[in-house]
């Protein structure tokens, strides 16, 4: 059994039910955290009771349990899909360190027996277990986890969206645009990036989407909102896309984070007299992995209202503007599939293909996250500049993901696999990449795209990229 502890805690998967435990655990982390920081006396030189309560568990093993086979393609353990034979053993409180170490592992395997049943969509045994959960002796942290999972959960019945806005807004004299994507971990290591970012003086934040775990309240609040004011101020106009994360718990966070910035919609426009900057909502039809049939993803149809014919009038009626798409999920990718149709793993979203296709000549460049890495890409399906930047806080494992082409997958038309330029690639320390960040700077109908590096807290470099209009 996959022991969590050897997980990097923000090492994330794409999977709804999974996720919301991740946010779930966080959050009773964040509960305790803040409560110890306010006890006292301590129990011992600089700690409380609850410091030494809280590492006597891992709360985010289960999510491991059942991710790292999930994501590697291989089977559940037999002990996780089978039925519980035997009851939870208590937790006893001891003041040794030898008895604090061990992590309850009945407690994880029956989380982790309870998360598969939500999986597997079994409401008997989900039942189960979750009682087995709340009736055991185990650390109060595994009943918080499921009380908060739980409640997100009775979030999700009905995914929100707005149809029929307009949200376009006029960037002025600003030409300095910073994107990030798939940030929003509110870790050190984000806050460090957009430090980095800070030090460049953007005026326009643009993130591709993605706040971790599941894109509660909570954590549209603490890991994005907050921090980004603390940093930036109140001056820099700040936007963020919907991806698949921010809708993981049902999508009201992410609708208050847009509300907070005055975002209005998950579609919007920026635009000056030279360009516009179109960004879509690919994570609506993103949800649920796991009850919808293809997890190829899709622009929003709400009634008689289509998201594709908006932004295809804007790209059609945009004179001399030259366009910049902007979405969380990506075009095309060789490092992996894209979505599957019909059990086929697909190297690009036919989806999106077909939305843009007749239009693609007059798309300057497609920036796109959810993939945790940077790629400059070349010409590939009439895109001239398909760029992801989905690498600027989530760790990025050599040991997840590499710069070689994924086999077994359908191309567009039978092509090549689409190719990326070498010296647009992130360095790495052994065990996980650098975080990445893009800077474009706009002047009159020309612009230029500085693509940078930034290692665990430390200090940005930019990369020997020349990508300019």
């Amino acid at each position: 059994m996959t022991n969590g502890s050897s997980r990097h805690p923000l090492y994330t998967y794409s999977d709804p039910v999974l996720s919301l435990w991740q946010a779930a655990a966080a959050e009773v982390q964040r509960r305790h955290n803040s409560i110890q920081n306010r006890l006292a006396p301590t129990t011992g030189p600089g700690r409380t009771a609850l410091e030494t309560l809280l590492p006597m568990y891992d709360l985010m093993s289960p999510v491991d349990i059942l991710g790292v086979p999930l994501r590697e393609g291989q089977n559940i353990p037999s002990d996780i899909t089978s039925s519980v034979t035997q009851p939870l053993k208590p937790l006893t409180l001891a003041a040794s360190a030898e008895a604090a170490a061990p992590i309850p592992i009945d407690c994880a395997k029956v989380a982790a027996q309870f998360l598969w049943a939500e999986i597997t969509g079994n409401k008997q045994k989900s039942e189960q277990y979750a009682g087995e959960l709340k009736g055991s002796e185990c650390d109060i942290g595994w009943g918080e986890c499921l009380v908060a999972y739980l409640a997100y959960k009775a979030s999700l019945s009905n995914l929100p969206y707005r149809p029929n806005e307009d949200p376009v807004f006029d960037l002025g004299q600003r030409t300095k645009l910073a994107i990030i994507g798939d940030w929003g971990t509110g870790d050190q290591v984000a806050i460090n990036l957009l430090q980095q970012v800070a030090i460049l003086e953007p005026q326009v934040l643009i993130h591709l989407g993605d706040v971790y775990y599941a894109g509660t309240h909570n954590e549209e609040q603490t890991n994005f909102l907050d921090i980004c004011r603390h940093i930036l101020g109140n001056d820099v106009l700040i936007f963020s896309l919907c991806g698949n994360h921010d809708m993981y718990s049902g999508g009201q966070g992410y609708y208050w984070l847009i509300d907070q910035i005055g975002q209005q919609a998950s579609y919007f426009c920026l635009q000056n007299s030279d360009w516009q900057f179109l960004a879509m909502d690919t994570g609506y039809n993103d949800n649920n992995p796991i009850t919808v049939s293809t997890n190829m993803t899709k622009l929003v149809t709400f009634g008689t209202w289509a998201e594709e014919n908006w932004l295809l009038d804007k790209i059609n009626l945009a004179v001399t503007r030259k366009t910049v798409l902007l979405s969380h999920h990506q075009l095309f990718s060789p490092f992996g599939a894209v979505g599957t149709v019909s059990g086929q793993r697909y190297a690009y979203n036919p989806n999106l293909r077909a939305t843009f296709q007749a239009v693609m000549p007059k798309i300057a460049w497609w920036f796109w996250g959810h993939e945790h890495t940077l790629a400059i890409f070349n010409p590939y399906m009439d895109l001239q500049r398909g760029r992801c930047v989905g690498a600027s806080a989530v760790p990025v494992f050599t040991d997840q993901q590499s710069y070689s082409s994924a086999g077994g997958l359908q191309t567009y038309g039978g092509l090549p696999a689409p190719t990326w330029v070498s010296g647009g690639q992130l360095g790495n320390n052994g065990t996980s990449y650098n975080n990445c960040f893009a800077l474009m700077t706009l002047n009159g109908s020309s612009a230029n795209v500085d693509y940078y590096q930034v290692p665990i807290l430390g200090t940005a470099s930019k990369l020997p990229i020349i990508d300019r209009i």
